[in-house]
């Protein structure tokens, strides 16, 4: 995690970008995402919601946009971005644990440890996917 002075500093750059280049997908997706570290979950889902405008195959913005939109508590909306990461990048790690999450939180219990295993398939040190797993396992 980035400091907030680093964190703000990096927030003026990409607006900077953005000033030069609206339409430079990448610099909305990483505003997003320095907004969203900053607690500001709702300034960063409309750049990331941008970023997808601009460029609508791009799986990290959509994995981004889904958890963004699960700290809104908008779980059916993140699933849905989290499945079209995964039609784009079907081996994230990252957005298979993120599904995890989301489908476990409306009681898919079966389906989210689908998605753990898978993401530690794909990376088995990812920590907060076997800590899920152990947990969604315990709870059957």
């Amino acid at each position: 995690m980035m400091g907030q002075g680093k964190l703000q500093e990096a927030i003026q750059h990409y607006q900077q970008a953005l000033r030069i280049e609206p339409d430079y997908a990448e610099a909305h997706n990483n505003l997003g995402a320095a907004l969203r570290e900053l607690g500001r979950p709702q300034e960063a889902i409309g750049h990331y919601e941008q970023a997808l405008r601009i460029k609508p195959d791009d799986a990290q913005a959509h994995n981004n946009l889904g958890a963004a939109l699960l700290e809104q508590g908008r779980l059916q909306e993140a699933i849905s971005h989290w499945e079209q990461a995964l039609h784009l990048a079907p081996d994230s790690a990252i957005t298979h644990f993120n599904l995890g999450l989301a489908l476990e939180k409306l009681g898919r219990r079966q389906e989210a440890i689908q998605h753990y295993e898978q993401a530690l398939r794909i990376k088995p040190d990812l920590v907060q996917a076997k800590d899920a797993l152990a947990r969604a396992r315990s709870i059957q």
